[in-house]
């Protein structure tokens, strides 16, 4: 196999290692040093602009941004995507509740119902890892098309300050992050590797067996975080409700289970391609999905809350609607 072949050649790997090392080894330094919290800032201004920065760590900002890249530019992309953001939140849930690191003093605010602003606990840093994952992930998209660096540099100082902002607004500290990063870039690696070969076989499965695996995976991955771990996103209050509307294994599972599900019956029976359309075509099917989507998320927080079961659907529901009917509707539009 040639380098040029290769999934990741010899160089990519060799900046990739490069640069966890020297994220490593300026972290334990800066804690050696005593600057684990030293970041955090009380001004209101840095945090106003840094609390916008975290929000492209936030469940909100991913549904918009996988709206856009189904909507128009890719689904493979889109599916393998969702895939890796997904098993990496099921994984930093894990990893938190094996941990039980509890978040940094700063992690306060009196505007909130327990008085924290996030209440599960700190390491890793979930917002870091994603960071990693998805902006990664993006960048190795782009890796082979005109101009290959311009993109994974910006997109390597969006991981950077969606990292940094959460030490600056007090939900982590340095260990948090240091943590999430790391651990994402081996993880981003793993998906790589391994997301081909599991797609190759996936693909000689008939279409019931698709549905039959989806179904299995998807409610697996919600059991297990949910029992393990049953008051998930709620450890460090005092007498938590059991298996409260909290937890990530709800969003992971039924977000699994409607995206893919969707995805499966729309390849057979949709067959939705956005490099086909015209521009216009994409500019309002992405209007309308946006919009259809966001109402809905609205509707359905709003109307189908209270526990993990009930997110479970509430998710299932809006992932089934925005990657199977909506696509559906768009072709249907597309073709008047």
């Amino acid at each position: 196999m040639s380098e040029k072949d290769e999934i990741l050649s010899k160089n990519d790997l060799l900046i990739i290692g490069i640069t966890s090392v020297a994220i490593l080894i300026v972290g334990l330094v800066l804690l050696v040093l005593g600057y684990n919290e030293a970041f955090y800032s009380s001004n209101s201004g840095v945090r106003a602009i840094f609390e916008i920065i975290t929000f492209t760590g936030e469940t909100e900002f991913f549904i918009i941004l996988m709206v856009i890249l189904f909507i128009v530019y890719d689904k493979r992309f889109t599916k393998n995507l969702i895939a890796s953001l997904l098993l990496s939140v099921f994984t930093f849930s894990i990893l938190k509740n094996i941990f039980q690191d509890p978040r940094p003093s700063t992690n306060i605010s009196n505007e909130e119902e327990y008085g924290m602003i996030e209440t599960d606990y700190g390491f890793p840093s979930g917002h870091a890892q994603n960071a990693v994952i998805i902006w990664g992930y993006t960048a190795y998209e782009f890796k082979d098309k005109s101009k290959p660096y311009i993109v994974p540099v910006i997109l390597s100082v969006l991981i950077f300050l969606n990292a940094i902002s959460r030490i600056i607004i007090g939900v982590h500290d340095l260990q948090d992050i240091i943590g999430g990063l790391i651990i994402g870039v081996g993880f981003l690696i793993a998906f790589i590797y391994l997301e081909p070969k599991f797609s190759e076989k996936i693909s000689t499965l008939n279409l019931s067996m698709k549905i039959i695996l989806t179904v299995a995976v998807s409610v697996s991955l919600f059991l297990i975080g949910t029992l393990l771990f049953p008051t998930a996103g709620l450890e460090l209050i005092e007498n938590p409700p059991k298996y409260s509307d909290a937890g990530y294994y709800a969003i992971v599972g039924g977000a699994s289970l409607g995206f893919f599900v969707a995805y499966v019956l729309e390849n057979e029976y949709v067959n939705y391609q956005p490099s086909e359309l015209k521009n216009k075509q994409k500019i309002f099917n992405l209007i309308l999905g946006l919009v259809v989507v966001l109402i809905l998320f609205l509707i359905f927080r709003l109307l189908i809350h209270g526990n993990v079961v009930l997110r479970f659907i509430r998710y299932a529901l809006l992932s089934f609607i925005m990657i199977f009917f909506m696509p559906l509707i768009f072709t249907k539009i597309n073709r008047k």
